[in-house]
């Protein structure tokens, strides 16, 4: 019997370090206060922390490697959050990699024109990256935060289609108390 419980003792060890680690090394953890940032979309609308105020926000953290992976993402998350007012999503691209000799101008309408989604979920332009990396943005993942009214992070996660879309439905209908 012995043997069995070393098992099942390292079976919920390496568990939870699965589900703790991506928290540790991300660079924001849950319960911390969302990052300060003054961002733009490609149509020069500047966005601040005073835009998630009093809303559940969906964030998505991307970046040029994971520009259709996100796309598909906020695609289904739109399905998850489209009957609840009080959830809201945004997009930050980390463009810290972006082609060198491409001007600004020309890089928003590409980005733009390639995504679908960016004309209903403002879309942010992290040039410099250093929101994306604040918040733990990786460079071949696209990650999802859910920040509550009060600013706080509430869940982080890399974005894997189909288990996470429940995770993030229980939570905003936990935050938003019970509506759907």
């Amino acid at each position: 019997m012995l043997p069995m419980k070393n098992t099942l003792l390292w079976f919920f060890i390496a568990i939870s370090l699965v589900h703790f680690i991506p928290l540790v090394v991300s660079g924001v953890e849950v319960g911390n206060t969302f990052v300060d940032f003054n961002l733009e979309d490609p149509h020069g609308k500047k966005y601040s922390p005073s835009y998630l105020k009093d809303k559940i926000t969906l964030v998505v953290l991307q970046n040029k490697t994971t520009l259709q992976d996100a796309i598909n993402g906020k695609t289904e998350l739109k399905k998850v959050i489209q009957d609840n007012p009080l959830v809201q999503m945004i997009s930050i691209m980390d463009l810290r990699k972006r082609p060198a000799l491409i001007p600004k101008g020309v890089l928003k309408s590409k980005i733009s024109s390639q995504d679908p989604t960016s004309k209903e979920i403002p879309f942010l332009l992290d040039w410099g990256g250093a929101v994306t990396k604040a918040l733990g943005g990786l460079d071949n993942k696209c990650k999802i935060l859910i920040v509550d009214q009060a600013l706080k992070v509430v869940y982080h996660q890399a974005y894997h289609k189909p288990s996470i879309d429940g995770e993030i439905k229980t939570v905003i209908t936990g935050l938003s108390g019970g509506q759907k």
